[in-house]
C-alpha cells in the first residue's frame, strides 16, 4: 500500500538509487550550485552537496575527490555554458555586416549570462581566489576571432589586433559588472556596447 504524505511513516521522495554516471554527476553539480550560493564557499562542506544531491557523501567523492576538483567541474561548466549560448559564427559570405552581427550576439550573451549567474560567478571566482582573467579567457578567444574574422574579410582595420582584443574584452567586462550592480534595459545596453564597440573597430552596424 502507497502511504499518504499525512503518513508519519511516509518518506521524502528521493531520486532512485541507480542513475547513469553523467546523469549523476550533474545532479551532483546542480546541487553544489545551489549550496555554494546559498551558503558560500567557507562554510558549503562535501556532506552538504551530498545531503542537497540526495547522494550518500561517499557517491559525491566517486565522482570529485575533493572540493577543490568539485569547483573546477562547476567552473568547467559554467564556460560550457556560455560558450553555448554564443553558437557558432555567422558565415560571412550569407549574411551581410557579419561582423556586426557577431558582436551583438557576443555582447548579448555576456549581458545575459553574467546577469543570471553573477552569484554563482561571485563564489567559483572571487571567492575561490580563481582570477578574472581565467573567468574571461573563453571571452577573449571569442573577441581575437572576432577581430581576425574582420579583418580577414575587409570589415575591420586595426593596427594591433592585440591591443584591440585587450581594449575591447577590458571595456565589456567593465561594463558587464557595472550591469550587474546597477541594472539597465537589456535592449539599451547591448544596443548601446554593440555599437561603441563597432565604432572602435570601424565596423558600420
Amino acid at each position: 500500500m502507497i502511504p499518504r504524505t499525512s503518513d508519519p511513516q511516509a518518506t521524502p521522495a528521493r531520486p532512485p538509487r541507480r542513475q547513469p554516471p553523467d546523469v549523476r554527476r550533474e545532479q551532483i553539480l546542480d546541487a553544489a550550485e545551489r549550496v555554494l550560493v546559498e551558503r558560500g564557499l567557507a562554510t558549503t562542506t562535501m556532506a552538504d552537496v551530498a545531503e542537497a544531491a540526495a547522494v550518500a557523501k561517499g557517491t559525491v567523492y566517486l565522482y570529485f575527490e575533493s572540493k577543490a576538483e568539485l569547483l573546477a567541474g562547476l567552473r568547467a561548466r559554467y564556460f560550457e555554458r556560455f560558450a553555448a549560448l554564443l553558437g557558432d559564427p555567422p558565415d560571412p559570405a550569407r549574411v551581410a555586416n557579419a561582423t556586426a552581427a557577431r558582436v551583438e550576439r557576443l555582447v548579448a550573451a555576456s549581458f545575459d549570462f553574467a546577469l543570471a549567474n553573477h552569484a554563482l560567478h561571485h563564489v567559483l571566482f572571487h571567492e575561490a581566489g580563481f582570477g578574472e582573467a581565467d573567468a574571461f579567457a573563453r571571452v577573449r578567444v571569442v573577441m581575437a576571432e572576432l577581430v581576425e574574422a574582420g579583418r580577414a574579410s575587409g570589415e575591420i582595420e586595426v593596427a594591433d589586433p592585440d591591443l584591440a582584443t585587450e581594449f575591447l574584452l577590458h571595456g565589456l567586462h567593465g561594463v558587464l559588472v557595472a550591469a550587474v550592480h546597477h541594472p539597465r534595459t537589456r535592449r539599451r545596453e547591448v544596443a548601446g556596447v554593440t555599437e561603441l564597440i563597432c565604432r572602435v573597430l570601424g565596423v558600420r552596424t
